[in-house]
């Protein structure tokens, strides 16, 4: 086989598997982690590697040589922006508080849940990487339910964990249309926001 170095995405690795495959252009490579010659932590999808071709012991083709180019973060400006949208409506709907809640308390509230949450992903993703009992999940998606949800969208994206993994992502983005549906309801002075107001006897 060729010495010449390559470079691949890793595009499938289950945590704590000994293998996974890479994309490099239309070729689908075979990663093994006793191949890899230095890496800093567990290899996760959308980690970079370079390699070299090589055989394992059957004779079938795989990479030899693995290094890995972890990135830390995946959060681009349009990541922002992103988020930014996704507060529109929210943001939009606080007036229907006034006489309820202090929009103050409100903000504060949702920004230390966002906190909360980024801080629960950063120990999530150092647990994993040390083989640690992880944080469940149900935890995280508790955190995003009560308004860490902006602070769990930014922290996926800065740590580069959880947004592979479908699951998650369902749920995540269910509690995310949640408040987008609520928001509306509350701009409109909807049937929900009456039901629950008339609830609360307020």
């Amino acid at each position: 086989m060729g010495d010449e170095v390559r470079r691949a995405l890793i595009v499938e690795w289950k945590p704590k598997s000994p293998f996974g495959f890479g994309e490099a252009g239309k070729d689908r490579i075979f990663l093994h982690i006793s191949n890899f010659a230095d890496r800093a932590r567990w290899p996760e999808v959308g980690d970079w590697v370079t390699f070299v071709d090589g055989q394992d012991s059957a004779g079938r083709p795989c990479a030899e040589e693995i290094v890995l180019h972890a990135s830390d973060s995946d959060l681009k400006p349009r990541h922002l922006l992103e988020l930014l949208l996704l507060l529109a409506l929210p943001i939009l709907s606080l007036p229907a508080f006034e006489g309820l809640l202090d929009l103050w308390w409100i903000i504060y509230f949702c920004t230390f849940t966002s906190l909360a949450t980024c801080m629960h992903l950063w120990f999530d993703k150092r647990f994993a990487i040390s083989e640690r009992s992880r944080i469940p999940e149900a935890t995280l998606h508790l955190f995003e339910l009560m308004g860490g949800w902006p602070g769990s969208f930014l922290g996926q994206r800065l740590l580069r964990h959880k947004v592979s993994k479908k699951s998650y992502q369902m749920i995540f983005w269910a509690i995310v249309l949640v408040y987008q549906l609520f928001a509306l309801d509350l701009i409109f002075g909807g049937l929900l926001y009456n039901g629950l107001h008339s609830l609360g006897g307020f």
